[in-house]
Parts: C-alpha cells; sequence; structure tokens
C-alpha cells in the first residue's frame, strides 16, 4: 500500500514540473522566429569590409544587426522593403586592417529572431599595401633644366610592372606654378616624361611620388602600394683631387683641378629619406652602373660618405678626422673624401653648388666630315673599309670595337669635325677602343694623347691654302691665331695601375671626361691633332674611338 502511495504522489510532482515549463512559454506569449539572412558576403576594402546578403520576403523583418569583435562591438541596420519578394541589402564598415568574423542576426519589434548567419572579411591597410611591390625605376634622367625657376624636365624609365598590379601612379608639385599634378601610368609604359619638376635638394614639394596601384580580387578599393620618395637635383663642383699612384713604386702624386663639374644627386628612398646618391667621383666619369656615391645628410648637418667607384673593391669613404657638411638654407655641400682602387687613392676636397647655368647638352651626331674641304686632313681610312669615319659618331660605344682606322701617318694624323652648330663647350668625352686584354683598351693602334683646337667659322680664303693647314711640331702653329685652344688631353692608362679588365672595361663604357676652359669661345668646327699613342711598329694607322661634346648651344 505503501509503494502504491508513492508512486501516485510521483506522477503528481512530475505533472506538476511538465506544466511549469509550458506555463513559461503562456506566459511569454508565442514565439516569433524570423527568416535567416541568405546569400551572405565579405568583401574587402581598404580600411572598411563591405558586406552583402539577401533579405526574404518575410514581412516581419525590420532590422539587421551585424556583431563583430566577438560581439563586443556592433551596428543596426533598419531593412525598408522596396520589393515582394528576395531583396538585396548591404553595408560599408569602417574597420582598421584585420580579419573579423561577422554575424548578422534579424529582428523585429515584437522580440523575432533568426538564426546567426556568419561570414569572415578582411580590412586591408598599410600593413597589407607594405607587402606589395612597387614597379621599379630603372632610371631617373634629365632632359631639360631651367636655371631662373630652377626647374627641370625629367625622364623617368621605369623597370617592368610587377604581377597583379593594374598601373602606377605619379605625383609632384609643379615647381613654377605650385599645381599638384597626378599621372596615372599604364603598365605598358616605358617611360614618362615630366616637366616643371624643382631643383631644390630637402625640399617636400620638388619630390616626386610613386606608388603602384592592385586590384584583389572581390576588393572594392584599389590599393595602392606605399609611396616610393625620387628625386633629382643638379650640383656644379669645383675642387681638387689629388692621386697617389703606387703601380710604378715611386708613390707620385698628382693634383687635378677643376671647376664646373656637373653632378646629380638622386634621393635613394630605399636607403633613407636623407641618403642621396651622387653620379660623379671628383671630375671622373660617372659612376658606373652598379656602383653607389652615397651622401647621408644628418642631423647636425654632417654629411656621411661610403660606397665604391666602378667596382665594389674600389671604396669610397669620409677623410680621416675631417668632416663633410651640408648647408640647409644654401644646400651647398662641402666635401672631402678618400677613393681607394687597386692602383692607389685619390683624395678629394670639393664644393657642390646647386646649378645655376642652363643644362649643357651633347652635340647632333653625327659629325659633319670636312676631309674632302681641309687641306692637310688626314683623307685615309683603313683598307679594310670596316672603320669608317663616320663611325667617331655613331653611337656604337665598347666593348664593339668601333671608330675612325686611319692610315698613312708618318706626317702626322689630323681631322676636323663638324658640330653642326655654334657651341660653348664644356667638356667632351673620348671612349677607347674595347677588346682582349686590360692593355688593348691603350694599345691596339688608340691614341694617348691629342691636342684639340675650336673655331667658330671657316675661313674661305684659307680652306685651300696649304701653309694655312700645315701641322706644325710648335703648338703655336701659325693657323691657331684664329682658333681657340682647348688644350691638351691625355688618355689615364688604368692597365698600367695594376687595374682588372673589368675596372678597364667600366671606364671604357662610361668614357674618358675632359673639362674645356671656361674662356673659350664659342666655336662650330673642331680640330683634332694626335700628338702620341701606342701601336704595333709595323702598323701605319691610327684608332680614333669614339667623340662626344657637351656644352651649351649658341
Amino acid at each position: 500500500m505503501l509503494v502504491w502511495l508513492l508512486s501516485i504522489a510521483a506522477i503528481i510532482v512530475s505533472c506538476d514540473d511538465m506544466n511549469s515549463i509550458h506555463q513559461k512559454y503562456i506566459d511569454d506569449g508565442e514565439r516569433i522566429y524570423l527568416s535567416q539572412t541568405d546569400s551572405l558576403k565579405a568583401y574587402p576594402g581598404v580600411g572598411r569590409v563591405k558586406l552583402v546578403w539577401n533579405v526574404s520576403a518575410d514581412p516581419q523583418l525590420e532590422t539587421t544587426v551585424i556583431f563583430w569583435n566577438m560581439r563586443k562591438d556592433s551596428i543596426e541596420r533598419s531593412f525598408t522593403r522596396t520589393q515582394e519578394w528576395m531583396q538585396k541589402d548591404s553595408v560599408i564598415i569602417p574597420l582598421p586592417e584585420g580579419t573579423y568574423n561577422f554575424e548578422l542576426v534579424n529582428k523585429n519589434q515584437l522580440g523575432g529572431r533568426s538564426m546567426t548567419a556568419v561570414v569572415q572579411g578582411k580590412s586591408y591597410g598599410e600593413r597589407f599595401a607594405s607587402d606589395l611591390k612597387a614597379r621599379s625605376i630603372a632610371g631617373i634622367l634629365s632632359a631639360g633644366f631651367d636655371p631662373v625657376a630652377q626647374s627641370s624636365t625629367v625622364k623617368i624609365i621605369w623597370g617592368e610592372a610587377p604581377e597583379g598590379s593594374i598601373g602606377t601612379k605619379l605625383m609632384y608639385i609643379k615647381r613654377t606654378t605650385g599645381e599638384e599634378l597626378v599621372l596615372d601610368v599604364d603598365n605598358t609604359a616605358t617611360e614618362t616624361i615630366l616637366t616643371d619638376v624643382g631643383n631644390r635638394l630637402e625640399y617636400p614639394d620638388d619630390i616626386l611620388h610613386v606608388s603602384s596601384i592592385y586590384a584583389p580580387n572581390g576588393c572594392i578599393d584599389p590599393i595602392e602600394t606605399l609611396k616610393q620618395k625620387e628625386q633629382l637635383v643638379h650640383y656644379v663642383a669645383s675642387g681638387t683631387r689629388i692621386e697617389n699612384t703606387i703601380f710604378d713604386g715611386s708613390n707620385e702624386t698628382y693634383t687635378y683641378t677643376y671647376t664646373n663639374q656637373e653632378k646629380t644627386i638622386r634621393l635613394m628612398s630605399a636607403a633613407g629619406d636623407r641618403v642621396f646618391n651622387c653620379n660623379r667621383v671628383a671630375e671622373l666619369s660617372p659612376v658606373a652602373t652598379g656602383s653607389s656615391f652615397l651622401l647621408t645628410l644628418n642631423e647636425d648637418q654632417a654629411v656621411g660618405i661610403r660606397g665604391n667607384f666602378v667596382v665594389p673593391l674600389n671604396f669610397i669613404s669620409n677623410t680621416e678626422s675631417v668632416n663633410s657638411t651640408y648647408n640647409s638654407e644654401t644646400r651647398n655641400f662641402t666635401l672631402q673624401y678618400t677613393v681607394k682602387t687597386a692602383g692607389g687613392s685619390y683624395t678629394v676636397e670639393e664644393t657642390l653648388i646647386p646649378k645655376t647655368s642652363p643644362f649643357e647638352s651633347e652635340s647632333p651626331k653625327p659629325f659633319g666630315d670636312l676631309r674632302a674641304i681641309i687641306p692637310g686632313d688626314n683623307n685615309t681610312e683603313h683598307e679594310s673599309g670596316l672603320y669608317p669615319f663616320s663611325n667617331i659618331s655613331n653611337g656604337i660605344l665598347p666593348p664593339t670595337l668601333n671608330g675612325w682606322l686611319t692610315q698613312n701617318i708618318a706626317g702626322g694624323t689630323s681631322f676636323t669635325i663638324d658640330l653642326k652648330q655654334v657651341m660653348k663647350l664644356t667638356r667632351m668625352i673620348k671612349w677607347p677602343a674595347s677588346e682582349g686584354t686590360a692593355a688593348t683598351f691603350y694599345t691596339n693602334a688608340n691614341i694617348l694623347r691629342f691636342e684639340m683646337w675650336g673655331v667658330e667659322e671657316l675661313d674661305p680664303a684659307k680652306l685651300q691654302d696649304n701653309a694655312y693647314w700645315v701641322d706644325a711640331a710648335d703648338p703655336a702653329g701659325t693657323f691657331k691665331e684664329d682658333w681657340e685652344y682647348f688644350g691638351i688631353h691625355d688618355v689615364e692608362r688604368l692597365d698600367l695601375k695594376n687595374a682588372t679588365l673589368a675596372e678597364v672595361r667600366a671606364m671604357a663604357l662610361y668614357g674618358y671626361h675632359f673639362v674645356l676652359p671656361e674662356s673659350a669661345k664659342p666655336v662650330r668646327y673642331v680640330r683634332i691633332y694626335v700628338r702620341a699613342g701606342t701601336w704595333p711598329a709595323n702598323l701605319a694607322y691610327f684608332f680614333i674611338g669614339q667623340f662626344s661634346f657637351f656644352g651649351y648651344a649658341q
């Protein structure tokens, strides 16, 4: 009997519990379940994420709540129905760079809720952009210069466009107008010309800003790489270069004085905002490709100097115990540095000031040939016919053997060329032959010393006067009274300074630069006399090589 009574009591208690559970739902009223967000997708953007989804035909849906950051952050988006059935909705959420998990819940005022829809999205920023490769600049050259406005015409030579990029953006401020110019550069472009680019070092308005543009799959914004800074500034240098040679064991010292040597300073943004590459050591040839003559502008205006010249083994460094300096007000450099090479060392002291004279240009090519007009010019080419006179200006440089190979040198070799315009000459370049060993760049019929003269007009009365054109051994020959004297120039034999073949070849590619007298008058015709050279005794010819002349057209 007792067992039976206990069982009845248990059943009664159980029924009471179930009634209480049901009562909870009865008291709360009827639960309304809304339709869930459908086809939810996330699209990345720069500093933002776009969410897109479909809303069903459920008429009870009023808002969509979007959660992220472990539901610590949220927004609520009101929904307005504009069509009867499925309707698309979207929202753009500004967010710092990162990856986010989003949860979307549909709601109404009656407390109805939908099941949660989940999607992951990304916001891109500087961290992502820093991993993208920007289009490289293979070269930056000056194509013109306005000394009054201190502005240049600049040519940008582009490297290959990085895979995945859709273009490049270039921005700068025009020097004379202050206009901010933004250029979109297509990936197929190989070069871009910019005009009115400022020529002031360390001046923010004169810096070019370059970035590449990417469009990742599904991204709502183009992504721009971090901006690269580019700048090219013209300077002129004056100073001395003291050469200590050891190739012959004598430790002889030679001092070279130079003025108005044009140099360019290029910002090396990859190395820092205050690191610049100078293209020329002292008055020597412009630094070869792959070499770096770096100037670092320190906050105390001291200048750090480091790098290599022509080949990595030729070190450039600050002179010991002597500070090089930069003046931020005048933008002048006072530099003292040492170049150590296998054949000796150079000690350089020079001052660089911003260029204020017109930009020098190269004389037109090919040169005019006057051998048939002027008596005494060497008018016989090598019997092989492989080395015509025109090769001295056809632009094909070493290491291809090139130039003009003359014959009949017993009476001396001289020739006159027509620059085709009157120029105030500033410098000239001679390229030697390039073949075989280091020594054959200077031997094998190469000229090693030559004398140079110039005149603006040829005197018709003297064109057929043999006595006038005779080459007297005395530099004060009779005909030279009418001509400007541009000096006797010697080609430096690096092979005698224990230079390697690679060093000699690099110098041949960039030529021997000779500074011409500032006092000389403008000329159109240039006359060259070969004064010394090396060649096998059984050969009766000279290899002239290539010439280029630079100055200001009149």
